[in-house]
Formats: structure tokens, C-alpha cells, sequence
């Protein structure tokens, strides 16, 4: 498992590699002064040149991506060019926010995704399995500003349940944003889970335990699910890196002060160190999830143990 492990981590590098090079071009490409947007439009021509040389704007772009490079290794985005803060602190201290959020988004979308799956499986094409699957098509198409800006006016304007923005450390700041979030990854896990257990439930081992007279409840949960659960895990990791990063309608209609508003202000502003920085970062969070997931199938199918030896 170990070397499996490392082969992974090291497989990953020509990938970050490749983001990085890809996110420092499209930065550097697109129209705009970083140093005019810091100085401002009325700046006098020396300034701005003095900045430009200063920040190493008049370098090649293979030279300033060479040198950002040598630092992004030890983990060292550099400063941001608007807030004069090291970038490594700027995520550190909005991480925790987004952090927070995606992982009740997350658990609300098991929690809750995974039961109604296998409720529709063992009862297929029943009235709850119809209505489940219509409600997940509806979350799967519904738009997150769209559903957003509904929950507050329902919860907070009109029934003044839960408040409309902020994040004070109570838990009702947070359930209309993890709500609103996780509703995608609901809808996602449930078709899923509903899919697999299908298929699952026409094994022969299912039927022959049938015929054995195993309960129905022990079918489904001891033989069937275990099974079932290994495509959902694989959609569960990946709906949790997307959360993390793809939180940013959410945390702007909801005034979260997550890492998603603040890649919006780093791209605003042409902020080039601290965008790249943040896009470096959701890579890392996602390969380490995407391990993550490939070493719990180990867990839940012991036959998979001898790929990794």
C-alpha cells in the first residue's frame, strides 16, 4: 500500500506541473496592469514602470514563471500584489471557512443522498422512487444563485428562521449555505446510490441469499450495499474537491468569507500570485482526495488489496 501510495503522490507532479503552467499563462495573458490596477489609472508613467520592474512584470514569462516556480515547491506562492500579504497566510485564513462549509455540505448530501438511494432501489419504480428521482433531477438542474436567493427569502426574509449572510460561529449560519452547497451532490449521490444498488440487487449471490431466506434488511445492507457504495465513494471524493473549489456563487450570495470569494477579488484585481497560488492549492486538495478515495476501495472490497502489492 505504501508504494502504491508514493506512485501516486509522484504521479501527481507532472499534473500540478501542468495546471500551474496552464493557470500562469491565462493569467498573464489576459488584458489588464497589475501594477495600474495597484497605482491606480492616474499614476505617472515612472511609477507604474518602477512597479512593473519591481514586481518582475518585464521579465520573459518563462523567467517569471521559473522563478514563481522555485518558490511554489517549498510551498511559497509569494505576496499578494494588493494585499502585500505572503498568499500562503491569505488561503490559510480563508481555508478554514470553505473548509468548514464543504464538509456539513458534504455530510448533508450522504446523510441524506445515500438513504433515499437505497429506498428507491428496493422499491423501484414505486411513488417514492419516482418522486425521489424527480426531486434529484430538480436538484441536479437547479441553479445554486437561483436556489440561493430563494432560501433566504424564504428562511430568512419571510420566516426569519436562519440569518442571510455572515458566518458568526453559530450553526444557523451555516445551514442555508451548506443547504444550498450540497444540494447538487444530493441529488448526485442518490441517483448514483440508486443505480448501483439496482444493479447490485441482480447479482446472483443477491438472489441465492434471497432464496436462502436471508432478510430483506440484511440483503440490502450487510450483502448488497457494500458493493454498491464503490462508485459512490469515487462520486463522494469528487463531489467534496468540488465543493471546495466551486463554492463561489454560494459564499458570494451568502457574504461567506471563504477561499471562493476570494479567488473572485484575486481575479478582479489581477491579483496574478495569489490566483495562482489558490488554483495550485484546490489541485493539491484535489489529488490527496482522489488517494483518499482509491485507498478506501481497499476498505470496502478486500479484492482490490492486490492491486497495491
Amino acid at each position: 500500500m505504501s508504494k502504491y501510495i508514493i506512485r501516486r503522490l509522484l504521479s501527481v507532479i507532472p499534473v500540478l506541473i501542468g495546471i500551474s503552467i496552464f493557470v500562469f499563462l491565462i493569467m498573464h495573458l489576459t488584458p489588464g496592469d497589475p501594477a495600474r490596477l495597484m497605482l491606480g489609472e492616474s499614476a505617472p508613467a515612472d511609477q507604474l514602470e518602477a512597479l512593473r520592474q519591481e514586481l518582475g512584470l518585464n521579465d520573459p514569462l518563462p523567467i517569471q514563471y521559473f522563478n514563481w516556480m522555485k518558490k511554489a515547491v517549498r510551498l511559497d506562492f509569494g505576496r499578494s500584489l494588493r494585499s502585500k500579504k505572503l498568499v500562503t497566510s491569505e488561503i490559510m485564513e480563508r481555508l478554514p471557512a470553505t473548509g468548514e462549509l464543504a464538509i456539513l455540505a458534504v455530510t448533508i448530501s450522504v446523510l441524506i443522498g445515500i438513504p433515499v438511494g437505497i429506498l428507491s432501489a428496493s422499491k423501484p419504480n414505486s411513488l417514492f422512487d419516482n418522486a425521489a428521482m424527480l426531486a434529484a433531477l430538480s436538484g441536479v438542474g437547479m441553479p445554486a444563485f437561483w436556489q440561493g436567493i430563494m432560501l433566504i427569502l424564504i428562511f430568512s426574509v419571510w420566516l426569519g428562521w436562519f440569518p442571510s449572510s455572515g458566518r458568526m460561529g453559530g450553526l444557523e449560519y451555516y445551514i442555508l449555505p451548506a443547504f444550498t452547497l450540497g444540494t447538487r451532490s444530493m441529488a448526485s449521490i442518490a441517483r448514483m446510490t440508486r443505480s448501483t444498488m439496482l444493479e447490485v440487487l441482480q447479482q446472483d449471490y443477491i438472489r441465492t441469499a434471497t432464496a436462502k431466506g436471508v432478510a430483506r434488511l440484511r440483503v440490502i445492507f450487510v450483502h448488497a450495499l457494500r458493493n454498491a457504495l464503490i462508485p459512490v465513494v469515487t462520486m463522494i471524493g469528487l463531489q467534496f474537491g468540488g465543493l471546495m473549489a466551486g463554492a463561489v456563487l454560494t459564499e458570494t450570495i451568502f457574504a461567506w468569507p471563504g477561499i471562493g470569494r476570494l479567488v473572485v477579488d484575486a481575479i478582479n484585481n489581477k491579483d496574478f500570485p495569489l490566483v495562482q497560488g489558490t488554483i495550485m492549492t484546490f489541485a493539491i486538495m484535489y489529488a490527496l482526495i482522489n488517494l483518499v478515495v482509491d485507498v478506501l476501495y481497499a476498505v470496502l472490497d478486500p479484492r482490490l488489496k492486490t492491486r497495491y502489492n
